[in-house]
């Protein structure tokens, strides 16, 4: 860079220093069925993902955030109504309950000053709490003939960018249907995966070794049973190119909010309603169960945000909270998330000693840092893993003596989790 070129930025920067908001901006990220292990920067050394790389290196990132689930096949909907009410699993609203009782992310950040932008899915989402936006867009509105949708929603998100007054915060919340199935990328990031060369997850299975009492809901029926790697092998190819292509175009966000000068103040956080077990991990392909490929990542990236990494135990529903402490914005009454700022900023170590998930009335799930119990009610069959020593839930220790008094424990645990959380859906475990 020449000494014009550092002048000229130097004062472009004071020119628009005036214009910076004391707030600082919001930019949401929440994809779909992304698992937590496919970004390169945190392990993952096929895909590649060099934005989200950025961000997870100069940023904080939580290891462990569970969307608790749901009681539809569709998982995503619950996810991202939590997300946007702040609440538990079995005290959200209903798919089309007007959101007058309950806390609204877009209405605090509104309250708080913020211009708020949504551009994304309709579908399997709280309509209510996209349409509480004051500028909605969902992905019908921006169809075009051959042109992704990854693209068209980074190019509806810079327009909103450059019409805001640069005086004026925002919060933006961009919600691609990417990776979901029907996973199909630009032929450019297509080509970057050889299904031949990828590798498949050390838990692959050709089918599920038993029961869960819901084997053949629709995301299991994508690939036929049993699994064989050539078939796994191409999923992930198709997943990874998915991701890898929305990497780009959320570059173009952000090279769009540097040249504007707002990158420096704009907190990023990047997740994902939940993952899934594409590949065939356990011998399975969707999101309709709790092992733990359901979890989602977790970034924030920006003022106010360390360096650094978390196992906290975090849930969907924490966001709210987290996202209107971050930003100034008052969390509204009737909240039950927990604010995850003093985590981030290194003065808490966790916000709750238990994790707690389920899947319609067949499956329940609670861990704590280290162990993890799956009771499947309609089958009356438990799993425990210990997963620092089996982070792929291999080794099932449920009927191991030495580990009786654990998962004795932990039992205990799901039953008044479930009691807290009002599930009057399943059997609790004996």
């Amino acid at each position: 860079m020449t000494r014009r070129q550092v002048l000229a930025g130097w004062a472009a920067s004071l020119a628009s220093a005036s214009a910076t908001p004391s707030k600082p901006n919001v930019l949401l990220i929440n994809t779909d069925d992304q698992r937590f292990d496919t970004i390169r920067a945190l392990g993952n050394r096929e895909i590649r993902t060099p934005t989200l790389d950025g961000l997870a290196r100069g940023g904080f990132h939580f290891t462990n955030l569970y969307s608790q689930g749901g009681l539809v096949g569709a998982m995503c909907l619950p996810s991202r109504t939590m997300l946007m009410t702040g609440r538990s699993v079995f005290r959200i609203p209903k798919p089309q309950e007007a959101p007058d009782k309950y806390p609204i992310l877009p209405k605090a950040m509104e309250a708080a000053g913020y211009t708020t932008f949504h551009v994304g899915k309709r579908g399997n989402t709280y309509q209510a709490a996209s349409r509480a936006f004051q500028k909605c867009l969902f992905a019908e509105d921006l169809s075009k003939d051959r042109v992704p949708q990854s693209r068209l929603h980074a190019d509806a998100l810079i327009d909103f960018v450059r019409a805001t007054p640069a005086s004026q915060p925002f919060f933006a919340y961009m919600a691609p249907s990417v990776p979901h199935d029907p996973r199909v990328a630009e032929e450019q990031f297509m080509k970057m995966y050889d299904p031949a060369k990828i590798t498949l997850p050390k838990n692959f299975m050709p089918e599920h070794p038993f029961d869960n009492g819901d084997l053949k809901i629709r995301d299991e029926m994508l690939a036929p049973f049993p699994r064989t790697p050539e078939e796994m092998r191409k999923h992930l190819a198709e997943y990874y190119a998915c991701i890898t292509g929305l990497d780009f175009h959320i570059g173009r966000v952000l090279t769009s909010l540097r040249e504007s000068g707002r990158l420096a103040n704009t907190i990023v956080i990047f997740t994902s309603d939940q993952g899934l077990a594409v590949g065939g991990r356990h011998g399975l392909m969707g999101k309709q169960n709790l092992y733990e490929h359901f979890k989602a990542p977790f970034i924030l990236n920006g003022p106010g945000i360390r360096k650094g990494r978390s196992e906290a135990l975090v849930h969907m529903h924490d966001l709210l909270p987290t996202i209107c402490s971050l930003a100034g914005a008052s969390i509204p009454a009737g909240v039950e998330g927990a604010d995850l700022a003093p985590v981030i900023r290194g003065e808490k170590r966790s916000v709750r000693d238990h994790a707690f998930g389920v899947y319609k009335d067949v499956q329940r799930m609670t861990r704590d840092s280290r162990f993890k119990l799956i009771w499947y009610p309609k089958v009356k069959r438990y799993q425990l893993f210990d997963l620092k020593a089996d982070p792929w839930e291999l080794h099932d220790l449920s009927a191991e003596a030495a580990h009786s008094s654990k998962a004795s424990e932990l039992k205990k645990v799901l039953a008044r989790q479930m009691d807290e959380y009002s599930d009057v859906m399943a059997e609790r475990p004996a």
